[in-house]
C-alpha cells in the first residue's frame, strides 16, 4: 500500500513526503508544517501518528476497506483525537473511493520534485532533501548501467525481493523501483525484525538490499555454531578455503561439492535462492563480505551514497571480488576528496572529505537556504561530511560516515567512532555498541549490548545461570566479552588511541522506541551521551582507578 501510494502520486505529479512514525511529535509537526502537507495516507496506525493529525492537514486517507476501521482504532487510543479532528474539520476517507473519482494522469517533468525526503535526524531537527525526477532517474540509470556491464545475469520476472528496510528511506525505495522496472516481485516482511529469517525461508527471495548488521549476524550465527566442535570447524575451514580459491579466480557459485555437503544448510537460512545482495548504509567488514560471497555463493555488491544523492555515488563492480572498499564512482558522478586539516586528512595523500557532483545530487534542503549553502557550493559540489580514501586501483574506501561525529581526543587528534564500532561488532558477543570519547579524556570507553543468544549459550557451558540482565552484571561475563573485543581490536590493528579501555554491559537494546536510534537504525550520539552520562563517568573513574591506562 505504501509503495502503491508512492507510485500513484508520481503519476499525477504529486510530491511525496515520507514520514517515519518514530520521528516523534515535534519532528512530525515540523515536517508537516514546513512541507505544507495537506493530505496524509495512513498504512499502519500508531499512537504517535495520531499526534500529527492536528498539525494542519486538510485530509486523511486510510488504506482500509472501511473508514470505520480507522475511527475504531483511533478510539482505542484516545477519544479526544476524534473530537479534535471533527472540531478542526479534517475529513477522513477511504482509498477505495478513488475508483469513483478517477483523475487524468499528469506525468511529471524532469525538473519537478519527486519527493522531499527528510533525514532521520541523528542530531537536531530533520532536514528535507528535495529530490527531482531527474535526480532519481539519473541515479537509477547509473546503477543499472553498472550492473549490465559485468553482472552474471540480470534482474527479471523470476526475481523476488524481500523488503525489510524502512520504506521511507531512498535506499529501499530505489531497490523496489529497480525490481519493478524489470518485472520482478516484492515481498514485505511481517514487521517483526526478530522473525526476519522466518520470512526469508517463507518467501525464498533471489535478491535483497541489506545493511552490514544483518550480514554480520549471519556470519556470527554460523561461526558460533561451527565453533562448538573442532571437527566442524576444521571441515568448515577446508570448505571455506576451497570457495575462497574460486573467489580469487572470480568464480562465485553454489554448485560445488562443498555446497551440497555443507553450505546448502547455511544458504537455506535465506531461502536457498539468493544470487544478489547489495549492502549499504555503513561499511561492511572485508571478512564478512568474503564470507557471505563464499558461503552463500552469491554476488555481494557494496555501495556508498546519501539521501542527498538519491542512493548510490559509488558501487563495487561485480567482477571485482576484493573487499574493504565501496567501488569507483557511478557513471553519473564525479567524486573528489578535499583537505580536512583539523583531522590531518590531505587530498594529496588520497584522503579527505568526500565531495560529489552529478545529476543525482539533490536540489537543496526545503525552505533552508542556509543549511543548503553549507553543503552545496556555487559549482554544485556536494560536501558530504564523510571521510574517505582512494585505493591504488581507483576505488574508494570509506573511513567514517559522519565527519561531524568524529571524536576529538585530548591531544587534538580525531577518531572515527563508527569505524571502531564496526570493528568491535565483529566480536560474536557484541550485538550493539556505542563508543564514547571526548577532548578531556585520554581514552575511549563503550556501552555494549551483548548478543543474547551467543552469551546465554556460552554462560550455560560455563555453568553461569541467570537471564540477560543478571549475566550483564556478572564479572566473569564482563571479562570474557572484553577479552573478545580486545582480540578483535588487535586483529584489526586498531592503534592505541582507537582501542576501548573499558566497557559497560547493557541488557536493554538500543532502539527507536527508547530514543537512541534513528528510524534508519543509526546511533544518535548526543542522545547516547546524555542517556549513559552517569555510566560513562563511572567507567572513566573505574578504568583510571584500575591502572588500565
Amino acid at each position: 500500500q505504501w509503495f502503491l501510494t508512492d507510485l500513484g502520486c508520481q503519476m499525477f505529479s504529486m510530491i511525496t513526503v515520507p514520514i517515519y512514525d518514530s520521528h516523534g511529535y515535534a519532528a512530525c509537526t515540523h515536517i508537516i508544517k514546513q512541507g505544507m502537507i495537506t493530505v496524509s495516507f495512513l498504512c499502519v496506525l500508531t499512537y504517535r501518528l495520531g499526534f500529527v493529525f492536528l498539525a494542519g492537514l486538510q485530509s486523511i486517507v486510510c488504506h482500509s476497506s472501511k473508514v470505520s476501521f480507522l475511527l475504531s482504532a483511533l478510539n482505542q487510543y484516545d477519544v479526544g483525537i476524534i473530537r479534535s479532528l471533527v472540531t478542526v474539520g479534517v475529513p477522513i476517507s477511504s482509498s477505495d473511493r478513488s475508483a469513483a473519482a478517477r483523475l487524468r494522469i499528469k506525468p511529471p517533468k524532469s525538473d519537478d520534485l519527486y519527493t522531499v525526503c527528510y533525514t532521520s535526524g541523528t542530531t537536531g531537527t530533520p532536514k528535507g532533501a528535495m529530490l527531482t525526477h531527474d535526480n532519481v532517474i539519473s541515479d537509477l540509470s547509473a546503477f543499472l548501467y553498472v550492473l549490465k556491464q559485468v553482472i552474471i545475469r540480470y534482474f527479471g520476472v523470476d526475481d523476488v525481493h524481500l523488503s525489510f528496510l524502512p520504506l521511507s528511506h531512498m535506499y529501499e525505495r530505489v531497490n523496489q523501483i529497480v525490481i519493478f522496472m524489470n518485472g520482478g516481485k516484492i515481498g514485505f516482511f511481517n514487521g517483526d525484525i526478530k522473525k526476519l529469517l522466518d520470512d526469508f525461508k517463507t518467501l525464498r527471495p533471489t535478491v535483497f538490499g541489506a545493511v552490514p548488521r544483518l550480514l554480520n549476524r549471519i556470519h556470527d550465527k554460523v561461526t558460533n555454531e561451527i565453533n562448538k566442535s573442532w571437527i566442524k570447524r576444521w571441515i568448515f575451514q577446508i570448505a571455506l578455503n576451497a570457495k575462497k580459491r574460486d573467489l580469487a579466480r572470480k568464480i562465485v557459485r553454489r554448485d560445488t561439492i562443498w555446497d551440497y555437503l555443507i553450505f546448502n544448510k547455511i544458504q537455506a537460512l535465506l531461502g536457498g535462492r539468493v544470487w544478489f545482495i547489495i549492502s549499504g548504509s555503513a561499511p561492511l567488514s572485508p571478512k564478512v563480505a568474503t564470507f557471505i560471497r563464499c558461503v552463500m555463493g552469491c554476488q555481494v555488491q557494496e555501495g556508498y551514497g546519501q539521501t542527498e544523492t538519491v542512493a548510490s555515488v559509488t558501487l563495487q563492480l561485480l567482477d571485482d571480488f576484493t573487499a574493504g572498499h565501496v567501488g569507483p564512482p557511478t557513471p553519473v558522478n564525479v567524486v573528489k576528496l578535499v583537505d580536512v586539516p583539523e583531522m590531518d586528512y590531505w587530498a594529496n595523500n588520497k584522503q579527505g572529505e568526500i565531495c560529489v557532483k552529478g545529476r543525482n545530487v539533490f536540489k537543496g534542503y526545503l525552505h533552508n537556504p542556509a543549511m543548503t549553502a553549507e553543503v552545496l557550493d556555487k559549482d554544485r559540489w556536494l560536501y558530504t561530511g564523510d571521510i574517505g580514501e582512494w585505493t591504488t586501483v581507483g576505488t574508494r574506501r570509506l573511513y567514517t560516515r559522519e565527519r561531524g561525529a568524529c571524536i576529538q581526543g585530548n591531544e587534538g587528534e580525531y577518531i572515527a567512532p563508527q569505524k571502531i564500532e564496526n570493528i568491535y561488532l565483529r566480536s560474536p558477543f557484541v550485538a550493539q555498541i556505542y563508543v564514547h570519547g571526548d577532548s578531556i579524556r585520554s581514552f575511549l570507553v563503550a556501552v555494549v549490548v551483548p548478543d543474547a543468544e551467543v552469551l546465554e549459550a556460552w554462560a550455560e557451558k560455563k555453568g553461569i545461570r541467570g537471564d540477560l540482565k543478571r549475566l550483564c552484571q556478572n564479572k566473569t561475563v564482563h571479562q570474557r566479552i572484553f577479552e573478545s573485543m580486545v582480540k578483535v581490536g588487535e586483529e584489526s590493528q586498531l592503534n592505541s588511541l582507537e582501542k576501548v579501555r573499558g566497557i559497560h554491559l547493557c541488557s536493554e537494546a538500543f532502539s527507536i522506541d527508547n530514543g537512541l536510534l534513528t528510524p534508519t537504525l543509526k546511533i544518535k550520539r548526543p542522545q547516547m551521551s546524555t542517556f549513559f552520562r552517569d555510566i560513562i563517568d563511572n567507567l572513566y573513574t573505574t578504568v583510571v582507578a584500575s591502572g588500565a591506562v
